[in-house]
């Protein structure tokens, strides 16, 4: 009997350690840290977490319900950044605040994607451009006023790269190679849901050129200069109410302008963006007895649209049913 007690003591030793041996091996699993990604703004989250998935933590730095536009990291924000994290900027002069925090930056890899996406001039720097051919032909020197500093500072081509499907899949493999340089044990991985997302971004591109084939008014009022690398894959041309910084508030000439036109064009519809007021947007809509209605710039969410999981795709999808709408 003696022994038999022994012998089964022993027994529960060796089981309570191999117990033990599994659930430190199991915590030690799970504790495992995953490598992090920084996004400036939420396409560039939305599209890194569809090539990672759960491979990587994806963090976007700009705060729900805020725009990329208007948007600064605080001191503290870059203090937060771990040594060594990869931040993903669209580039194109978008994260002007990429060049205020170089110093406190240096141990931070900034990654642009958009790198050998086709870029656009901005309408209004060809605008001053022409202006400027002019002065000089009457040798007239004219300094730049604030709000053209301003836009100057921005750079000259428009950075809404990601409204376009097509700068999209351009984009999410910029993004898939950064990551594989990351993680090359699982490249074959990324590069499966990268084929995944690129199709999807082709089916929805190809569902644009269907509906958008024949539309009868091609030219769009929007809020501000955002939609034309969207417009362009299309054929459509946007008339903005102001210029690509959306920091400045049309005068009374430009509305007139722009009243004028949509009567003389027909057109019965005015874009506002989802994160801006839409007073001017609804003004100009009862002048030419049309309407306001919302037009998707992407370029951050709200609280109600994480809440009904509303992604870039969704957006999208909502954007070419308005445009379907207004050019009818």
């Amino acid at each position: 009997m003696k022994k038999f007690i022994t012998r089964f003591i022993s027994f529960a030793i060796i089981i309570s350690l191999f117990s033990a041996c599994g659930k430190d091996n199991s915590k030690n699993n799970t504790d495992v840290e995953k490598q992090k990604i920084y996004t400036s703004f939420y396409p560039l989250e939305s599209i890194t977490k569809e090539i990672v998935k759960d491979k990587m933590e994806v963090k976007n730095l700009i705060p729900v319900g805020q725009e990329v536009h208007h948007w600064e990291p605080t001191a503290k924000d870059m203090k937060d950044l771990d040594k060594g994290s990869v931040i993903l900027v669209n580039g194109v002069n978008l994260e002007s605040w990429t060049e205020k925090f170089k110093s406190a930056l240096t141990e931070v890899n900034i990654v642009e994607v958009s790198k050998d996406v086709p870029l656009l001039k901005s309408e209004e720097h060809e605008h001053e451009e022409h202006e400027h051919e002019h002065e000089e032909e009457k040798d007239v020197v004219k300094p730049l006023s604030e709000k053209e500093e301003k836009h100057h500072n921005h750079g000259e081509y428009d950075p809404h790269i990601w409204l376009s499907l097509r700068n999209m899949k351009i984009m999410a493999k910029n993004i898939t190679e950064q990551v594989i340089s990351m993680d090359k044990q699982n490249e074959s991985f990324y590069r499966e849901n990268l084929t995944k997302l690129q199709n999807k971004l082709d089916e929805l591109d190809k569902k644009y050129s269907a509906e958008l084939e024949n539309a009868k008014n091609k030219n769009i009022i929007t809020s501000h200069e955002a939609f034309a690398y969207l417009f362009n894959d299309y054929g459509l041309k946007q008339i903005p109410i102001e210029d690509i910084n959306s920091d400045s508030e049309p005068d009374l000439a430009k509305m007139k302008e722009i009243v004028e036109l949509a009567k003389k064009e027909n057109i019965k519809y005015v874009f506002y963006e989802e994160l801006s007021e839409n007073k001017i947007e609804e003004t100009i809509a009862k002048e030419i007895g049309g309407q306001a209605k919302m037009l998707y710039t992407i370029e951050g969410r709200t609280e109600e649209q994480i809440k009904e999981n509303k992604d870039y795709f969704q957006m999208m999808e909502e954007n070419l049913k308005a445009l379907v709408e207004a050019t009818k």
